[in-house]
């Protein structure tokens, strides 16, 4: 007697040469909840980049500073301004491969990078701020700006800016503003403000809050009360999103993980998955890790750049359904697979658009929810369904729920294949997604045939238009 079952894309199944059962995370794809066919959501390809402009080389970091009311960025040894039309201004010289942190005040925007501490402002332009006359001072790694003061640590040191009588003086330190982090013997690997202005201290095994006290010297108390032992992995593997700083490390003797820390603690949001992925790595592998945030229709991620690979964590899902649907791969290519080209986006509030730097080279792109075209580069998506144990059964037909007749392109063919023991996939059927305007089209392939034993199934694609797909439905017996 034929049978039916539904069966849905966002969290695949696999094994492992590890003797192991692992998840099979969706790339270029990401979840959307609205409950149809029989599904809480569907999966819609990840957006494209649309050529914004050319900077000067591959991308050290990003920001809009609302103060200033421009967009600047570190493009490989030059610092810049971005205008509302894409054409880069050059700043200045600043040497380095590394990626910056870039806190601002009221008046100035800092740079801290290359073991540097630079200020810049359209009167005076870009300074190199003296860190070396004290040695405790030299060789900064990180900062914040809180309550009129730059807030800096070289790893060993924590250490800020002067305000006298009343007023910021950003362009010098106190030699006496100096603090030892006590909460940890690890190294200082990075600092942040909160939302309730304090600054957070992230050590590699340890988290610790300091607040302004109004000191005489160095100006900022710990808070007793307020630490944890866990630690960040890398300076700028930490990111700010809707009340929470996420961030990337772990306790002593333990690996790493990916963490969310509000005001009552840390809790975990990597998978199991996640971990395995980043215990690929071994710490100074990651020295140049980065994280950042979106907010995109009702939408928030995170993204993680990570050495060989681009990892976005769709927090909205995360809280709705739970982490273990929240992860998403993000790649560029077709052939040549690489991690996703771009870093350090930024909402621009002049064009309403998020840019982003790239990894590779000095294109600048704006997000582009019309098409999953990378510079005008196809990319490849799959997804890959759960195990489905249909013993000694034949499938006789895919019924896959698309959203036909909206793509732009008539070369919207999808590539479905099957695998039996879940690590080699048969060979590959094609399935055309549907032409321009034919609403109507149903996405079917029958006659899969015979199952020895569990099955599981890939759908893959390249195309000029963006693709989504919410359940499917196998008919067996």
């Amino acid at each position: 007697m034929q049978q039916s079952k539904t069966i849905t894309f966002i969290k695949g199944d696999k094994a492992s040469s590890e003797t192991d059962y692992r998840d099979s995370l969706p790339v270029n794809m990401s979840g959307v909840l609205r409950p149809i066919f029989d599904a809480q959501g569907y999966m819609l390809e990840t957006e494209g980049l649309d050529t914004f402009g050319t900077a000067f080389g591959v991308d050290r970091g990003g920001l809009w500073n609302e103060r200033l009311g421009q967009h600047f960025r570190l493009s490989s040894t030059h610092f810049i301004s971005v205008s509302a039309i894409g054409n880069a201004t050059d700043l200045g010289l600043i040497l380095g491969s590394d990626q910056a942190s870039l806190p601002y005040s009221f008046s100035t925007q800092g740079i801290v990078v290359n073991n540097q501490f630079w200020l810049y402002d359209p009167v005076g332009g870009l300074v190199l701020v003296d860190t070396t006359s004290d040695p405790n001072f030299a060789n900064p790694i990180d900062g914040c700006w809180i309550d009129g003061y730059y807030f800096l640590t070289n790893g060993s040191y924590l250490y800020h800016t002067s305000i006298v009588a009343g007023v910021p003086v950003e362009t010098v330190i106190n030699p006496l503003a100096i603090a030892v982090e006590s909460l940890s013997p690890s190294p200082v690997v990075g600092v942040a403000k909160t939302t309730d202005n304090f600054v957070v201290v992230f050590s590699r095994y340890g988290t610790d809050f300091y607040q302004n006290v109004g000191g005489v010297t160095f100006a900022f108390e710990r808070i007793q009360s307020r630490g944890s032992s866990i630690g960040l992995v890398a300076t700028h593997a930490k990111a700010f999103l809707e009340d929470t700083w996420f961030f990337v490390g772990g306790r002593k003797y333990e690996s790493l993980s990916v963490y969310g820390m509000q005001t009552g603690g840390a809790e975990k949001v990597a998978t199991r998955e996640i971990e395995k992925v980043l215990a690929r790595y071994a710490d100074s592998e990651l020295a140049n890790t980065s994280m950042e945030t979106r907010q995109l229709f009702g939408y928030s991620y995170l993204i993680i750049s990570l050495p060989r690979e681009t990892l976005m964590f769709n927090y909205t899902i995360a809280k709705s359904v739970g982490i273990e649907f929240a992860w998403t791969v993000l790649e560029s290519g077709t052939v040549r697979i690489t991690p996703w080209q771009g870093i350090n986006g930024i909402y621009d509030p002049r064009i309403g658009k998020w840019v982003y730097g790239n990894r590779y080279d000095g294109k600048l792109g704006i997000l582009d929810d019309t098409t999953p075209l990378q510079f005008g580069e196809m990319q490849q998506w799959y997804l890959d369904t759960p195990y489905m144990n249909l013993d000694t059964l034949s499938v006789d037909q895919i019924e896959v729920f698309t959203v036909p007749g909206f793509n732009t392109d008539d070369d919207a063919t999808v590539f479905i294949s099957q695998s039996q023991d879940g690590e080699f996939y048969g060979q590959e059927a094609s399935v055309p997604y549907g032409a321009p305007g034919e609403y109507n089209k149903r996405f079917i392939k029958r006659q899969i045939g015979y199952v020895r034993n569990f099955v599981t199934y890939r759908l893959r694609g390249v195309s000029r238009s963006r693709m989504a797909f919410s359940a499917a439905r196998i008919l067996y017996g």
